[in-house]
């Protein structure tokens, strides 16, 4: 995907691990910084977590206006709307424009402020967009990774990427009635054998019992093992004489 994370001097290179962390999870693999403080690749990499190759083709800048020069779209991050009447977005609207762009083919930059103060003015007016990620007003400050997955979670969410999910281990067969029945006498033995109905009325309770198993669609292992977890109290009992 032609969409390039751009960070704009990141203070700590324990942030740009993070940011690179959370580049991997969402599938993006192209990081600009400009001038940053300190830029550290084996620190970054402590964090960052096999993302190494984002790091070893990353590239540092003198000036945001280089960074992005290549862009057709370029989007500034804030955690907050300025005075200045502006292009804002909200990262889900983005998101769709951003992947509309990358898929045709064109440069799209997200750029994000140093963690202190963000972006300036100026900077987010090299911006086409204003990406404004919304916060509790009492806490407006993200941390820079937090802020980058965010907006790279909702572009991953649009692209809909097919995700290679382990496949499930193969289930057991829908219990028998035969199955069942054993279990609620197991079940029952078990209940009786603790004075349980002393208290309560056997009909209604094991009713219950019937109607929640019904609920659970128990499957043959399922069933097993209930039937064993009820027979092993009457065992239990039985060692210890009670």
């Amino acid at each position: 995907m032609r969409v390039v994370i751009v960070l704009d001097e990141p203070r700590d290179p324990v942030n740009i691990g993070g940011v690179v962390r959370a580049m991997k999870n969402m599938g993006l693999g192209r990081l600009y910084l400009v001038r940053p403080v300190d830029f550290d690749p084996w620190r970054i990499e402590g964090v960052a977590h096999t993302g190494m190759d984002v790091i070893e083709a990353a590239r540092v800048f003198d000036r945001l206006e280089d960074a992005i020069a290549d862009a057709t779209l370029a989007l500034g991050t804030t955690a907050r709307g300025r005075r200045v009447r502006r292009n804002y977005r909200r990262p889900r609207e983005a998101a769709a424009e951003v992947l509309a762009a990358a898929q045709a083919g064109q440069e799209v930059a997200l750029v994000f402020g140093r963690e202190d103060r963000g972006l300036s003015n100026e900077e987010l007016d090299l911006c086409s967009r204003i990406v404004v990620i919304p916060t509790d007003p009492e806490h407006r400050s993200l941390n820079l990774a937090h802020a980058v997955l965010i907006l790279a979670y909702e572009i991953f969410l649009a692209a809909d990427i097919e995700l290679p999910f382990k496949e499930p281990r193969q289930t057991a067969a829908r219990a028998r009635r035969e199955q069942l029945e054993t279990l609620f006498q197991e079940i029952g033995a078990s209940l009786r054998a603790v004075d349980f109905f002393k208290a309560h009325k056997v009909e209604p309770i094991m009713r219950t019992v019937r109607e929640v198993a019904a609920r659970a669609d128990l499957d043959e292992r399922e069933t097993a093992l209930f039937k064993a977890m009820a027979h092993e109290v009457r065992n239990f009992l039985a060692r210890h004489g009670l």
